[in-house]
């Protein structure tokens, strides 16, 4: 991916810096600060700060550790392993610490749903649009796995709590519906099409002020490294592309099992 005339030395640019652990600590004194500001505030924030600031290096070390020995064994089976456990921790994560409301079958449901459109678009971009060649490179396949599964988690969050409230308030509305000979599509669609707009919004935004606002952190990542800009601007735009489609594909197939659901549409809300 960063081959070529356009994935060169960039100018001669200096190899980037080896980070240590004290690095990471002096970055860390900013947590105790906010910590401070907390307690003097009163906002009551500094526990869940420290147990997330805990959890952020306690998880990226150990996915750090894992990513290198993949990385260095090159085999298409501990990558698909790999891809396999974020897509079901993806999950994991959607279903019971995001999502405010759940069905009956919401995990698997998410779960199938955020694998297939996430493996599916993630192999055609990294193969086709991005030119990784073999397809499980796992410098290359992983992180835009990782990336997809994260946007696409939190569409499908946002799409479903829409979906599910929107039920739920209009249970009277769609019963009248059912009951007049409207089939289930037809009854559900406008919670449906309100599900679909409120899980692509994010995206849509993101993708609106990307390059004017903020530059976003895989083209930051590619810059630091040494690449082009040119380069890291493309493989950036790909990737949002990727993301759009993704999380679209998740949205919509886990928002149309709930809603042809029959406990679903039934309001059976957990």
């Amino acid at each position: 991916m960063l081959g070529g005339k356009d994935g060169g030395d960039c100018g001669g640019q200096k190899p980037m810096v080896e980070l240590q652990w004290f690095h990471v600590a002096i970055a860390s004194t900013l947590i105790v600060v906010n910590g401070i500001l907390s307690i003097v505030l009163g906002l009551h924030l500094e526990k869940p700060l420290f147990i997330s600031a805990v959890r952020c290096i306690v998880q990226l070390t150990i996915m750090g550790m894992v990513l290198q020995n993949i990385f260095d064994a090159k085999n298409p089976i501990l990558v698909l392993l790999m891809a396999l456990l974020l897509i079901v921790l993806g999950a994991y994560e959607a279903v019971f610490n995001v999502s405010k409301r759940r069905h009956i079958y919401m995990f698997p449901s998410v779960l199938v749903s955020m694998g297939c459109s996430c493996l599916i678009i993630g192999t055609f971009g990294t193969r086709l649009a991005m030119g990784v060649n073999p397809l499980h490179s796992p410098k290359e396949f992983i992180p835009a796995l990782g990336m997809l599964l994260g946007n696409t988690m939190t569409a499908i969050s946002l799409g479903l709590d829409q979906c599910l409230s929107q039920l739920s308030e209009n249970k009277e509305k769609i019963e009248l519906y059912l009951s007049m000979g409207a089939s289930r599509w037809e009854a559900c669609r406008p919670v449906a099409v309100e599900a679909m707009r409120r899980a692509m919004m994010p995206t849509i935004n993101q993708m609106s002020i990307i390059g004017l606002i903020s530059i976003p952190g895989m083209m930051t990542g590619q810059l630091i490294a040494g690449a082009s800009v040119m380069n890291a601007v493309k493989s950036q735009q790909i990737i949002m592309f990727l993301i759009s489609g993704a999380a679209a594909f998740g949205t919509l197939s886990s928002v149309l099992v709930g809603l042809l659901d029959s406990s679903l549409v039934s309001t059976t809300l957990l």
